[in-house]
């Protein structure tokens, strides 16, 4: 009797634990990424878990990146239809002022748009993006290559960007261009979808 008992209980003991580690989402803030490949566990971090503080560890710093890409972060946003709520916004660290001008950008810096507001917005933008998908497509998202990506040139002839394509199904959902930053981590300059939110398989 004992014996035929001992396997149930086993196997209630260990379902948890089986269940838990299949998780690919992260439950602590990854740290800066090493390589570009890295940068996935901090995207899927960030979009699952809103733990917002953390699109400043992946977002580039220097002005001349940071001004456009904000610009076409929001831009691509609103194309797709997604928008931030207001506790996300605060979260963010958004305010109404800022706010008000995300989805109409300038690629540059202003009297009443800073280069504060702009690295603001630039971390706004990624998360935005990100919205598009859900937690279980981010479960499945996963790196189908890494390309060079020339024209990331145009930041400077030292600067280094790579195209990271993320899929899943044999489905290229969306491209990430990864910037080297200074200090040889690296971030994201900008995020591409390959396909409308329309036509992605999601649970």
């Amino acid at each position: 009797m004992r014996r035929s008992m001992l396997l149930p209980l086993t196997a209630l003991v260990m379902a948890p634990v089986f269940i838990g580690c299949g998780s690919n989402i992260p439950t602590t803030p990854p740290p800066a990424a090493k390589e570009p490949y890295d940068l996935l566990q901090n995207l899927r971090y960030l979009a699952v878990r809103k733990d917002f503080p953390q699109a400043a560890l992946i977002a580039p710093i220097t002005p001349d990146v940071v001004f456009p890409s904000a610009m076409q972060l929001h831009k691509a946003a609103k194309q797709m239809g997604l928008t931030l709520t207001p506790e996300e916004l605060k979260g963010l660290g958004i305010d109404e002022k800022l706010a008000a001008k995300l989805d109409d950008l300038p690629g540059s810096g202003t009297d009443d748009y800073s280069i504060k507001d702009a690295r603001l917005a630039f971390n706004a933008g990624i998360y935005r993006l990100l919205k598009g998908l859900t937690p279980k497509s981010w479960e499945k998202i996963d790196s189908m290559g890494i390309t060079d990506n020339q024209a990331g040139r145009q930041f400077g002839s030292q600067t280094t960007v790579k195209d990271m394509t993320l899929g899943f199904g044999g489905q290229k959902i969306m491209t990430v261009s990864c910037l080297k930053k200074p200090d040889g981590s690296w971030g994201i300059s900008f995020i591409r979808y390959e396909v409308g939110l329309q036509g992605i398989k999601q649970d």
